[in-house]
């Protein structure tokens, strides 16, 4: 009877945690993210003790976990050969969560199908609160500025993680959830609140003007009214639906909207442009050229270290990329608005990270992560998690997203937290 009572009190812990989690994710509360995820581990691994009477559980290791344990090791390893110890050793503190949050969500049978529904009830709710409070600011900087930047793109949510494609992300994550409910209307019971908040964090997604994010809504929009009967089982209404949307986009593209500005960004890339030997620091580099570009630079530093079997270390990459930028005299900062120029920007590429560090065997460990990833989706036969697993694997073409704590928590917390979330809920034993 106590064991039973001490389960049911550990749920109720954990998922009060759990929302303490994504308020701390969301409003971007970086030492409650620690603390949260440390208590969410310890009860994850108590819980599992207590239902099932032992402290091992074998389900835990598939392609995703074991990726992340190598990928782990992988980074440690390099600890050896690193010139830059510090570094090294900071990046493999923020490493820690490729290790702690796969048994946060995975270890036990904490998240299941009637939880994960009540805490993202409740993340919906934060991230609602949090996005309105970014427009109250943005009208505030409006109203004393005359300018109105603030409300797209990074300087929108420029008052928590200051990254405007990591947070579409999370709104991404919720516009998922909230698709689902519109039909079910199991946690939310009104099904005029669900569409007012799928209008809302679909406005604000756009407001954010993540050109990736855009783009897999759009075709995910796209893919339910022509497929499903989520919205609209008239054929009639279909076809309204889809002139609608593609006239906001029209309105989008051919107006001078933020959008169409993000996108004439990357319009007209030269690609001779970033073979030269030599730039100059006037020269600027949209986003599709720097990626480019950052292919380059590593096939170079890896000839030039011999770094294709064991990279070049986490703690020495970013370095040298740096010796790089001023070697081919790249925009290296010194202006009041723009003091650092490209230094530090890494390679925006997580597979091409994974090979500048820790050379194959690190790129081998990170490809097992996405393998694993995609067999759970498939294994899941959810939509969300499919949906979840094709952004963040399209992400990472775009982004270093093992990089940092918040890309560690985007990449791995979610798609296992969304997976657990299509299970049924199991009795303790």
């Amino acid at each position: 009877m106590k064991r039973i009572q001490a389960i049911k009190i550990l749920k109720l812990v954990y998922e009060w945690m759990t929302i303490l989690f994504f308020i701390s994710v969301i409003f971007s509360f970086r030492i409650f993210v620690s603390m949260s995820l440390i208590g969410m581990l310890a009860v994850a691994l108590v819980y599992f003790r207590l239902d099932q009477g032992k402290w091992w559980n074998k389900s835990f290791v598939n392609n995703f976990t074991l990726g992340c344990f190598l990928y782990f090791v992988i980074q440690g390893i390099a600890l050896f050969y690193t010139r830059n110890m510090k570094m090294g050793l900071f990046i493999q503190q923020i490493n820690l969560g490729l290790i702690a949050i796969p048994v946060v969500t995975f270890y036990s049978n904490l998240v299941n199908k009637r939880n994960y529904g009540k805490m993202m009830k409740w993340y919906s709710v934060i991230l609602f609160s949090a996005s309105l409070f970014a427009l109250i600011h943005a009208f505030q900087f409006y109203f004393q500025t005359g300018n109105a930047n603030h409300f797209f793109y990074h300087p929108l949510v420029s008052i928590y993680s200051n990254h405007a494609i990591q947070f579409s992300i999370l709104v991404f994550i919720g516009i998922l959830f909230l698709v689902e409910e519109y039909s079910r209307l199991e946690f939310i019971k009104n099904r005029n609140w669900i569409l007012f908040l799928l209008i809302y964090f679909s406005i604000f997604l756009f407001l954010l003007t993540s050109k990736l994010i855009i783009a897999m809504y759009l075709l995910y929009i796209i893919y339910l009214i022509i497929f499903t009967d989520k919205f609209f089982r008239d054929h009639s209404f279909r076809f309204v639906a889809m002139a609608s949307i593609l006239a906001v986009l029209v309105f989008l593209l051919f107006t001078n909207s933020p959008l169409r500005k993000r996108l004439s960004e990357e319009v007209g890339n030269n690609i001779s442009f970033i073979e030269q030997d030599e730039f100059s620091p006037t020269d600027y580099f949209n986003g599709i050229e720097f990626r480019l570009v950052s292919w380059r630079f590593v096939y170079e530093i890896l000839n030039e270290n011999h770094g294709w079997l064991l990279g070049v270390s986490p703690g020495d990459a970013q370095d040298i990329l740096n010796n790089k930028y001023r070697k081919l005299n790249m925009f290296t900062g010194g202006l009041a608005d723009n003091r650092k120029g490209y230094l530090d920007y890494h390679t925006h590429n997580q597979f091409l990270q994974a090979l500048l560090e820790t050379g194959i065997p690190g790129l081998a460990a990170f490809i097992m992560i996405c393998v694993g990833m995609i067999q759970l989706a498939i294994k899941s036969r959810d939509r969300p998690m499919i949906v979840l697993t094709i952004l963040l694997l399209c992400y990472c073409f775009a982004d270093a997203v093992l990089k940092t704590q918040y890309g560690i928590i985007l990449f791995v917390f979610f798609p296992l937290f969304t997976y657990k979330g299509s299970e049924e809920e199991s009795s303790a034993s």
